[in-house]
Formats: C-alpha cells, structure tokens, sequence
C-alpha cells in the first residue's frame, strides 16, 4: 500500500552518471535531510567539495516538482542511493595516430524529494539490478554454420578503429535456431555509440552471398572492455598507433 509521502515523493534516477560510487555516497551524505534549496546551493557551490553532477539531478527533480504543482520551498531531499555502474569506454586520440582508450567511472544514482511534514526516516533501496541477460548457448561449442557466419563477420570492418568486429570483441554469440534464423549478438563500446546502423549495413552487406536468415541483437550488459580484443586484434591495434588496452 503507498503511504502518503511515497505519493509526494519526487524521485530522480540517473543511470551511468559519470562519478565514483564513493564521490556520489558522500555527496549525498553532506546534503540529505537538508532543504532542496539549501542541497542544491552546497552541492553547486560549496562550501567544501561539490558535485555539480548531483546538483543537476535537483535540478531536474525541483522541474518536476513545479510541473506537479508542489511548492519548491518545502522540499527536503529526504535520501538517494549510489551503486557503482559499469564503466564508459571510449577511443581517446591522440597527435601522430596514437591512441588508447579511457575507462570513466559511473553510477547509478537515485535522489529523493519529500515535503518538509512528510520527511521520515526511511531510506532508499538501490536501485534493482538490470535483469540479467538470457545467455542461451554461449557455453556451448559454435556449429560449423555459425563459425561460418562468423567468419564472415570478419570482412566487417569498424569504421572508426580500423578493425573487424570479431577480433574487437563486439560479436558475442552467433546462434542458428532450428529454422535456420541467425542470431547474432553484438555489442559495441558503449550503447551511446552511433554506429549500429553502419554496423548493420555492413553485415548485410558481407552476409548477402550466404544463404542465412538472420537479425542483429544488441546486448550492452555486461559492457565491452578493452580485454575483450583478441590477440590479433591488439596486434592490429598496435599496427595503427594504439598505445593500450
């Protein structure tokens, strides 16, 4: 049964924000009980450390609490919760076609409004884990069908590394169903990559001469690492100018 302050409550929840679970823990703990005004005004502008990632998640939630008509001076940020994420990844260049990637910390952040009467002492649950991702065969030896396709997919080249998508580690499974339905699993470096489309297109592309149905699915948990790369693939890496992995 929902209380009456869960009712009022505003909640803001942020998915892979980009700081430490212990930066985001301790931000919260300067600012919780304390008026939405008076958080927002520490977490922006001090005095001492500041967070200007949680600044914004008031931000956001003082716009919801105007748009559901509730008075912005009697807001109290009541609790929050920050789990540790998976990590950003992404290519960094760098002068003379060096290059490496970076790993950016992130969390998942959950921040609380509740009206000054209704504030109690009642704290947050993380947020749920993501529901864990069917694994159908992975454990399972590939067919000679799907080792073909797979072999095909290293004709698919990724535009920005220069590399195919097998040995960068972005094909995860290959399945062929009983009906002959291809599933291929990919991933990329992270899910806010633009290029699932060319992706996509290649593949259509390198697949067309084989007589095999087959879609693209898109997994992006667990998140792609640099350990990911096959040996070829760092190799090639290394041939192009990229420092580490």
């Amino acid at each position: 049964m929902t209380t009456l302050a869960e009712a009022t409550d505003i909640v803001v929840r942020e998915h892979q924000l980009r700081i430490t679970e212990p930066d985001a823990s301790k931000a919260l703990e300067r600012v919780t009980g304390q008026s939405a005004a008076q958080a927002r005004a520490k977490l922006r502008f001090g005095p001492g450390i500041v967070c200007e990632q949680l600044a914004r998640m008031l931000d956001k939630a003082l716009i919801r609490a105007q748009e559901r008509g509730l008075d912005a001076g009697t807001l109290v940020l009541s609790g929050g919760s920050a789990v540790a994420a998976e990590d950003i990844v992404r290519v960094r260049r760098k002068a003379h076609g060096v290059a490496d990637f970076i790993n950016s910390p992130t969390s998942d952040v959950t921040i609380v409004l509740r009206p000054k009467g209704l504030v109690a002492a009642a704290s947050v649950a993380p947020p749920a884990a993501p529901p864990s991702v069917p694994q159908g065969r992975q454990n399972a030896p590939e067919t000679a069908a799907e080792l073909a396709v797979r072999e095909a997919l290293y004709d698919v080249i990724d535009p920005d590394l220069g590399v195919n998508i097998v040995d960068l580690g972005f094909v995860r499974r290959v399945e062929i169903a009983d009906d002959g339905l291809a599933t291929i699993t990919m991933t990329l470096t992270s899910a806010a990559c633009p290029l699932t489309v060319v992706m996509e297109s290649q593949i259509r592309t390198v697949l067309s001469e084989m007589d095999t149905e087959y879609v693209v699915q898109w997994e992006w948990l667990p998140s792609w690492r640099p350990h990911d790369i096959s040996e070829d693939g760092r190799d090639q890496l290394r041939a192009i100018g990229f420092t580490a992995f």
